[in-house]
């Protein structure tokens, strides 16, 4: 699908912990402390020395550090980690997505000092964040991103549009130009609405115009082992595939090592989803993917397996082997 060599883009992620509950991450459910077979891991620096040899790095235009269930901020080496690139290329653009609500003041001025743009994820102002980035705190976040721009860090405000903070964006655009934010970045893609758990399962509120199960049988019926078959989540088929890895030259490695061709198909497939959508997602994947560790392999040997994931975009049914990652996020009509 992308052969090695044309590799220009790496979105990583360098660990799979995260301090937050978020109600719409895949690492939890709504917010209940739920482990639906992620596999908890961080990338070290040796780990990362061992995947990104020097010359593999000089002909990288970019990395994208934003995990699948982590954060950047769990991970201790993350400015180790980051200086390395930084050391082996000094024009690859760097980008963290984060939630910004950990680590003392040396973490964020090392991070600053190898040219890293940070995307700190705020929704809202204090009296509406917290309602969606739980166990996050708003006053550390605008703490650490001060403390990150003024030790020469380029910081951008990441903000997901809610029902409850969309009368704030106004205010927030105008507060990231006053704090010194480099750019501010709206986020609407539908992913707000839901209910919203605490640690121990009690309803706390509904995002958006929510009309699901709010009572605690679904957080029992998520422990169960039901199973989800590819004809019961019946897609409608596209006829054709954009596919993000082609077209931006890119490939995603998970805080394990593994190799994917993006974030959509790298949902730890092998251990992840049950009695879900990636249950049925990863079904498909399984069968394709060969020798996709990065810590065990070479890249070159690892993303061998892509040609078979680009074969099943001519496939004309899930039965026959469209897979239905590729359908659902990159398809076309």
């Amino acid at each position: 699908m992308i052969p090695y060599n044309q590799i220009r883009d790496v979105h990583l992620e360098i660990s799979s912990l995260c301090n937050a509950r978020c109600p719409l991450c895949p690492r939890n459910f709504r917010g209940y402390p739920y482990n639906d077979g992620y596999v908890e891991a961080n990338l070290t620096l040796a780990n990362v020395k061992h995947i990104f040899s020097p010359d593999f790095l000089k002909q990288l235009k970019s990395i994208y550090i934003n995990g699948n269930f982590g954060d950047a901020v769990m991970n201790p080496e993350t400015p180790d980690i980051v200086e390395y690139f930084r050391s082996q290329n000094l024009n690859l653009l760097i980008s963290i997505s984060t939630n910004g609500s950990a680590r003392n003041s040396k973490f964020w001025r090392r991070l600053a000092k190898a040219d890293v743009n940070v995307l700190f994820c705020l929704d809202g102002l204090e009296d509406t964040h917290h309602l969606y980035r739980q166990n996050t705190n708003w006053s550390t976040i605008i703490n650490n991103a001060k403390i990150f721009m003024l030790a020469g860090g380029k910081a951008t405000w990441k903000m997901i549009k809610f029902d409850f903070n969309i009368n704030q964006i106004d205010e927030c655009r105008a507060l990231a130009t006053k704090l010194g934010f480099s750019a501010f970045k709206l986020i609407d893609e539908e992913r707000n609405t839901g209910p919203v758990f605490d640690k121990d399962g009690k309803l706390l509120h509904t995002l958006g115009n929510y009309q699901g199960e709010t009572n605690f049988k679904i957080l029992f019926h998520k422990k169960q082992t039901d199973t989800v078959l590819l004809e019961d989540i019946a897609p409608i088929i596209k006829p054709n595939t954009l596919c993000l890895t082609r077209y931006n030259s890119s490939i995603y490695i998970s805080s394990t090592g593994d190799v994917y061709p993006c974030c959509y198909t790298g949902f730890n497939p092998k251990t992840y989803g049950h009695g879900e959508y990636h249950q049925a997602v990863n079904s498909q994947l399984i069968p394709l993917i060969k020798n996709n560790n990065a810590l065990t392999y070479t890249l070159e040997e690892c993303i061998i397996w892509f040609k078979e994931v680009k074969e099943s975009w001519s496939k004309t049914s899930v039965k026959d082997g469209k897979l239905v990652c590729c359908n659902d996020n990159c398809g076309f009509n």
